[in-house]
C-alpha cells in the first residue's frame, strides 16, 4: 500500500468529553427550539387577547405570560456564557 492511502488521525484532546460537552452543547438545539415554540405560543395567546378583549380570559393572559417567561428562561440558559474551566487541585490529580 502507498503511504498516501493512510489517513492521519488527529491526536485526542486533553479535555474529557464531560467537560467539552456540557448541557448547553448537548441540549442547546432542543432548548432553543422549545424556547422559540414557547415564545410564539405566548405571543399568539397574548395577541388573541388583544384582538378580542371582551372574550379574553385571565387564564389565557396568564398562560401567555408564563409561556413567554419560560421562553426567556430557556434562552438565558442557552445563551449565557459558561464559566472557565477551573484547574483541578493537586488533591485530585492522579499519581504518575
Amino acid at each position: 500500500m502507498r503511504a498516501e492511502t493512510f489517513v492521519r488521525i488527529a491526536p485526542h484532546s486533553v479535555k474529557p468529553l464531560v467537560i467539552r460537552g456540557g448541557l448547553a452543547r448537548t441540549f442547546g438545539g432542543l432548548a432553543s427550539f422549545l424556547a422559540v415554540l414557547f415564545l410564539l405560543l405566548g405571543l399568539y395567546l397574548l395577541g388573541d387577547g388583544f384582538q378580542h378583549p371582551l372574550d379574553a380570559q385571565a387564564s389565557g393572559v396568564l398562560a401567555a405570560a408564563f409561556s413567554i417567561a419560560l421562553a426567556a428562561i430557556l434562552l438565558y440558559f442557552v445563551i449565557k456564557p459558561r464559566h472557565g474551566q477551573r484547574p483541578r487541585t493537586t488533591r485530585f490529580r492522579r499519581a504518575e
